[in-house]
């Protein structure tokens, strides 16, 4: 009888095969597995060469079933790159099905039986409920499957950042924007490998229930895969595969992994990294690897030696950058036209719904993006975003005040992290504003719910960043215009089924302080300049329960956008605002099998951006 080990090694060999999937093998796999589970077997296979091509079908058949997946693809469908390509996907499937038209397509393809591909889930199609009751009567503990001397193993560390759900360097907006998600809700989401090799080492020498001996030949078979009511969309494996001395992606020369159809992933140590970072890092500034893996910096100076890039000083920004300009937003976008000659193509291509591949552009631009022949356009691109933001927060507020939501401006509990006295004081501070205890001037008295919930901005706040960026160096344009648009937003507090007394989920409400120096950390080896500026509270802290370290971004980052650091998606601010929105203010209910009822509702309608 093999062992435990062996048996995880066989399961981490088979996670990074680079063998061409054996596609009958597969298809018989999936029949079995259909059957074992009680559904019908599907009557098609569609195979894609890379699960990047195979995501877009899987979208746009998941979005009839599923909002969010239905309001993903109609922001696509309003850039000219994204209606081709969700044109290819339609035909490509057609075609792969032998009918003219998509929706004969879709029509033979049938409802999605993933559980994160339908919303709500339907726990009695879900091929999840059907592995757990088999787990189950394997072995009535199969909590030991979580036990943390699994999930420290190279096997379920290797799966969560190779396609896993959150940390998956697949699965990476870099690589795969707009579908990203779904290469992380594969059917390996609900038996991920980590799970097939516990359950073999139970079985021992027993034959295996069906359904199990079925799933895992699939899985070394095939790629990621997705299971619908009458089809079942495979994908092959990678063709290339690198990895470190710790059995996570990482090349140095090259892309860590390629598909088949060409589809490359770049990557350091398990984390998705742009191609440039790889292939020509003597362009990337040394400020755009500031909070990333240090041994990846490392890198970069072995590689370049004498031609490493050095920290210098930073271009002299845009003079527009300086300016206080109109909170009204025409009144501001007529000034920032006239700073750059009237041309604002970003901002044009921004209002006419190419939202993703706008801010990826300006986010490439990085420190470049300050120039004065970007910065007017950048700003506009920023400013605009933050009306919608701003707009989707108010609309937020109005809906859960008419659920009965309870906000509680002391919900985050006392449990805060110690070493950082910012953070005390400007919690202490966002508290009182959001009670309406803090000196402001005179004005009409909101309802005590919006004035916990959302705070509008001060009107001299831009001058108060404009002093600190002079001193600190510069934020990220989008956090500095959230700050001048939005002002603070605290989503945290009580309803029966959204956020209940014990509930399970951490639900992570939205969260965002308003601008203050007290929520800026600094480098205990750099005493003249900040290291990073506190957000909010992580989700733990937000549940009023002791947890991790607070949700930051890195400054000084004079890019139009910085990542979110301390949270568990690794997304760009603007990225995460997006996630919450998507989850109507709640991202922790991201990835759960059941989520309330009134989601759906919270987020109907909210505006793209």
């Amino acid at each position: 009888m093999r062992s435990e080990s062996d048996i995880r090694a066989a399961w981490l060999a088979q996670l990074f095969s680079t063998e061409p999937a054996d596609r009958p093998r597969a298809e018989d796999g999936v029949r079995r597995l259909y059957k074992a589970a009680g559904f019908a077997e599907p009557r098609h296979f569609v195979w894609y060469e890379s699960p990047f091509e195979a995501s877009w079908p899987v979208a746009l058949l998941a979005a009839p079933h599923n909002f969010t997946w239905a309001e993903s693809m109609a922001s696509a469908a309003k850039s000219r790159d994204g209606q081709e390509r969700i044109d290819r996907a339609r035909s490509t499937l057609a075609a792969k099905l032998g009918v003219a038209a998509w929706d004969q397509a879709a029509a033979m393809v049938g409802v999605p039986i993933g559980e994160d591909l339908a919303f709500p889930p339907n726990p009695a199609t879900m091929f999840k409920m059907k592995v757990f009751e088999q787990r189950f009567a394997l072995d009535e503990n199969v909590a030991l499957s979580f036990a943390t001397d699994v999930i420290e193993t190279d096997l379920f560390r290797a799966e969560q950042t190779f396609w896993g759900g959150n940390l998956g360097a697949l699965r990476s907006v870099i690589h795969c924007p707009t579908t990203d998600r779904l290469i992380g809700q594969s059917f390996f989401d609900e038996y991920p490998f980590y799970q097939m090799a516990f359950d073999e080492h139970l079985v021992g020498e027993r034959d295996a229930p069906a359904l199990m001996s079925a799933a895992w030949d699939v899985a070394r078979s095939a790629g990621l895969w997705w299971p619908f009511q009458n089809v079942a969309i495979l994908s092959d494996r990678p063709s290339e595969i690198h990895l470190n001395e710790q059995r996570l992606l990482q090349n140095g020369h090259g892309p860590a992994a390629v598909y088949r159809d060409g589809w490359r992933v770049y990557a350091w140590n398990g984390k998705a990294v742009p191609e440039r970072w790889i292939m020509d890092p003597a362009s990337v500034p040394p400020r755009d690897f500031k909070g990333f893996d240090p041994t990846f910096q490392k890198f970069v100076k072995s590689k370049l030696g004498a031609s490493a890039p050095t920290a210098k000083k930073a271009a002299k920004p845009g003079s527009i950058l300086k300016v206080a300009l109109p909170a009204e937003p025409a009144a501001r976008l007529e000034k920032l036209r006239a700073h750059a000659g009237g041309a604002l193509p970003l901002y044009e291509r921004y209002i006419a719904g190419d939202h993703r591949n706008v801010w990826t552009e300006l986010i490439a631009l990085g420190a470049d993006v300050r120039n004065d022949s970007h910065a007017a356009d950048a700003l506009a691109v920023a400013y605009e975003t933050m009306r919608r933001v701003d707009g989707n927060v108010r609309t937020l507020v109005e809906r859960l005040t008419a659920m009965g939501y309870i906000f509680s401006a002391n919900a985050m509990g006392t449990t805060v992290p110690s070493p950082l006295a910012g953070l005390v004081s400007m919690m202490t501070k966002t508290i009182g504003v959001m009670s309406g205890q803090a000196q402001k001037p005179a004005q009409a008295a909101p309802s005590v719910a919006t004035s916990r919930a959302h705070v509008p901005p001060e009107p001299n706040v831009w001058k108060d960043i404009a002093d600190f960026e002079k001193r600190g160096g510069a934020m990220p344009l989008s956090l500095r215009a959230f700050y001048e648009v939005v002002g603070e937003v605290n989503l945290i507090g009580r309803h029966p089924t959204l956020d209940p007394k014990g509930n399970r989920v951490a639900t992570d409400p939205l969260v965002v302080y308003g601008f203050d120096e007290g929520a800026v950390e600094y480098d205990e080896e750099d005493e003249d300049g900040p290291a990073a500026i506190t957000i909010a509270p992580d989700d733990l802290h937000k549940a009023d329960t002791s947890g991790g370290d607070p949700y930051e971004m890195a400054i000084p980052d004079p890019r139009a956008d910085g990542e979110l650091l301390n949270e568990r998606h690794g997304l760009f601010f603007v990225d995460y605002l997006r996630l919450c929105f998507r989850f109507g203010g709640f991202p922790g209910y991201e990835g759960q099998t059941s989520v309330p009822a009134e989601l759906a509702t919270l987020s109907a309608g909210l505006m793209d951006f």
